[in-house]
């Protein structure tokens, strides 16, 4: 991939997600996006023919892309080690990652990022544990080949949220605590943060049959009322999450910001607010990105960044 490109590709059950960035002197500009919305009940080929129509409207067939990976399959831990140097942390963790990875390890790639530096104060150090089943990242990468795509890089989807907000987010000081979440039909991704660090990241998978909020189905109150009953279990679930952070650290979490196709109902954002007894803001995952206002239509750009977030994310990563 020419390092001036990079292309971010956010593939759900119900929704493929595009972004496109040229490098520019001063920072990242949005050059394409696409969002496409998959009839999930068709099955793998249907999103097999609109990934392929994808590639070809936006004239990305070739590229190279950073593809985005959820769900069961991923495992993400954050556990502590008695302090030590990175070579010891590779050997250490072939023999401890079994305890936290409930798969065989021979099946699974994993690795880490130390969440504390190694000259801090401390006896022990946090480390953040990620493991992928190698047979998801096979499949990723047989689909990229067969839509006639390259795979850059594949990324958890949390994290990439996470990057997007630490690009496109409002400030935040190194002391506050907040939550970002993504609520999507399928999937919903959960990351807890104090300033850049992340302490805490789950994925929630959702009832489609349940959950009928798309556009098509209606607008505003309607459309919450039709999802209330899955709304008020992923309430629980989401307060759980809060819960044990906020034991396990003892730190109260403020505010949640809030993306994702359902961050375009209002009424949601207010009974998110309600429910979890807490401020819950909306936020755009492209306001801090130049716009390339001679391809890209401003309008419909506006209508579906809150669902750009992971796409986003992924894109600046950055190409090869």
């Amino acid at each position: 991939m020419n390092d001036k490109i990079s292309i971010g590709l956010d593939i759900g059950n119900r929704h493929i997600n595009m972004v496109k960035l040229t490098n520019t002197p001063k920072r990242w500009q949005l050059t394409k996006f696409a969002s496409v919305k998959i009839n999930s009940n068709q099955g793998q080929q249907e999103k097999m023919r609109q990934l392929e129509r994808l590639v070809q409207e936006q004239d990305i067939s070739g590229s190279a892309v950073n593809i985005g990976v959820s769900g069961e399959s991923i495992i993400v831990r954050y556990i502590e080690l008695p302090k030590m140097n990175k070579g010891e942390i590779t050997q250490a963790l072939k023999f401890e990652a079994q305890q936290y990875i409930p798969f065989k390890i021979e099946e699974v790639i994993f690795d880490y990022h130390i969440l504390e530096p190694p000259n801090s104060n401390r006896n022990r150090m946090k480390i953040l544990l990620v493991a992928a089943k190698k047979q998801v990242i096979t499949e990723f990468i047989e689909l990229m080949n067969q839509i006639g795509l390259k795979p850059n890089l594949i990324d958890i989807n949390s994290f990439s949220l996470i990057n997007c907000f630490q690009n496109s987010g409002p400030p935040v000081k190194k002391e506050d605590i907040f939550a970002l979440i993504n609520l999507e039909f399928d999937l919903v991704n959960i990351d807890i943060l104090q300033g850049e660090t992340p302490f805490f990241t789950r994925d929630i998978s959702l009832l489609e049959d349940v959950l009928s909020m798309r556009q098509e189905e209606g607008k505003g109150k309607q459309i919450f009322e039709m999802a209330r009953p899955l709304l008020e279990n992923l309430i629980r679930e989401i307060r759980v999450s809060i819960d044990y952070y906020e034991s396990e650290f003892e730190k109260q979490v403020a505010v949640i910001y809030l993306s994702g196709e359902a961050a375009k109902v209002s009424e949601l954002v207010v009974f998110f607010s309600e429910q979890l007894g807490r401020e819950v803001k909306v936020w755009n995952p492209v306001q801090n990105l130049l716009v390339d206002s001679a391809q890209v239509d401003q309008n419909a750009l506006k209508e579906v960044s809150p669902m750009l977030a992971l796409a986003c994310g992924l894109a600046l990563r950055g190409g090869n």
